[in-house]
């Protein structure tokens, strides 16, 4: 068609074909990239994967069903093109800051490292299941419909995957689990004395050793399965210990109370710390060799005082029918050279074989444990960061009967107490009280009160034989503990 003064009219190019496709294609990509973080965000914050999980999929069919609305395709443009374009994993880089948040948090070993393609599934079902609902709806054709099945099979496979991943333990994706690196794994507040309605086991009397004000106090700090222990102690012997306030326990984070004379920063900064002297008598099991060394290096000469026996236990679900393993087992087990519980007279699966982080104080017996046998290089998914986390993972996380883990005893029948783990007998006894005390049972262990010799503070060696006295020995076994006697 002709204008009036002769030239031939011109089509804009947004309102050609090709135009058309991509100005489709950047507003669905971009309400994508919009929709996506924010509809994912929504679902993390209810944490179970049995809700974010279907929550992601909604959003996505929603969002994918407003991406045809006002389409304005041109009928005969080819839905092999339109596909691709619209939907493939060109919106996957909108989730990259969740996923890298997610890998910090633990979520990237949960089903929630799936919302990604959860999301993009359900965007790419609503929005071709509106877009056929349309009277001006492309043409696909068996090439359009076989590329929609392959951009649909994509997430399918990485779900797919991924749980295939989970139920073999085959995944080697860094430990990723919570409260790492001087937090807890375990709700510390009902232990703390200085918050109201503390579960902290006291004496029936008043101590014989306390100490008055709250100048001299000198500063606990130590493992988390000791902090129950020091923290009855610093209640009795602490008297003028300050509560929290109501602004403070607003503020209270219950995984890392590190404040005051009354700290807990975990079993490697702990000890740093108490060579810093920022700390003065740490809690916890027998210093590692390279915390040894590091305390030479520094200058350092550590007194170690025992104030409890304890037991060095392993554990496994109660659904694996095993109870009871020599140490040689055990040590075949680490060390690689057995892989199948029914070797082991248990059923004919994989053991995953958790391990703790090297300078926790359970991963140092364990290395005692061990001797001259070497350690086989873990899956980095088996490490578990905190003493409740490799508890929890044990008992129920993933393929759970065949697991198999170790801990200090008090961790598994007081303070991280679960219902579906049972202790295993090693060499024919079970690690009872009685046994520990004894010494019957093959792997008793030492709770120590560690100072650095020289230490200015006057209050620490009296402090130290009050524990080792009757009072300290019953808030000990109050506890949960074995006295020494």
């Amino acid at each position: 068609m002709a204008q009036q003064d002769g030239t031939a009219s011109k089509t804009p190019w947004y309102q050609k074909p090709g135009g058309i496709l991509f100005i489709h294609f950047l507003r669905v990509v971009l309400l994508g990239y919009i929709a996506g973080p924010l509809v994912t965000s929504f679902a993390v914050a209810f944490e179970e994967p049995a809700v974010t999980l279907p929550l992601a999929l909604a959003g996505g069919l929603v969002f994918g069903g407003l991406g045809t609305v006002g389409k304005n395709l041109p009928p005969d443009v080819p839905g092999r093109y339109l596909l691709p374009l619209c939907f493939a994993w060109v919106l996957f880089p909108a989730f990259f800051p969740f996923i890298l948040i997610s890998s910090f948090s633990g979520a990237a070993l949960s089903a929630l490292r799936f919302l990604p393609s959860v999301y993009i599934f359900g965007l790419l079902t609503g929005y071709v299941a509106c877009e056929r609902r349309r009277a001006d709806r492309v043409r696909f054709g068996a090439m359009g419909w076989a590329v929609f099945g392959v951009l649909l099979a994509l997430p399918l496979v990485h779900i797919g995957y991924g749980a295939y991943q989970d139920a073999t333990y085959a995944a080697k994706r860094g430990h990723g689990f919570e409260r790492v690196g001087g937090f807890s794994s375990t709700d510390l507040k009902p232990y703390d004395p200085r918050v109201p309605d503390a579960i902290t086991l006291r004496l029936g009397e008043p101590a014989a050793f306390v100490i008055r004000g709250t100048d001299n106090l000198p500063v606990l700090d130590g493992a988390e399965a000791a902090f129950p222990v020091y923290a009855a102690f610093a209640a009795a012997c602490y008297p003028d210990l300050p509560p929290l306030g109501e602004k403070e326990l607003e503020r209270y984070d219950y995984r890392k109370p590190d404040k005051g004379a009354l700290t807990f920063t975990n079993t490697i900064y702990a000890f740093e710390r108490l060579l810093g002297g920022s700390v003065d008598i740490f809690f916890g099991a027998h210093p590692s060799e390279d915390q040894m060394r590091m305390a030479a290096t520094n200058g350092k000469e550590l007194v170690l005082t025992p104030i409890a026996r304890e037991a060095f236990v392993f554990f496994v679900n109660e659904a694996n029918p095993v109870d009871g393993l020599t140490s040689r087992q055990i040590r075949d087990i680490y060390g690689g050279k057995v892989r199948n519980w029914k070797k082991l007279g248990g059923q004919d699966a994989d053991i995953i074989a958790f391990q703790r982080p090297e300078g926790s104080g359970s991963q140092t017996i364990m290395r005692r444990f061990m001797g001259d046998a070497a350690m086989e290089a873990p899956l980095e998914d088996r490490y578990v960061g905190g003493m409740g986390g490799i508890v929890e993972r044990t008992s129920s996380y993933r393929n759970a009967p065949s697991a198999i883990g170790y801990s200090f005893r008090f961790f598994l029948t007081g303070m991280g107490k679960q219902p579906r783990i049972k202790t295993l007998a090693v060499d024919g006894v079970a690690p009872t009280p009685e046994t520990i005390m004894s010494g019957e049972y093959p792997q008793v262990v030492n709770l120590y009160a560690i100072m650095v010799k020289g230490n200015a503070n006057p209050n620490v060696a009296p402090f130290l034989e009050w524990m080792r006295g009757e009072q300290g020995q019953e808030l000990v076994e109050k506890v949960g503990y074995v006295r020494l006697r």
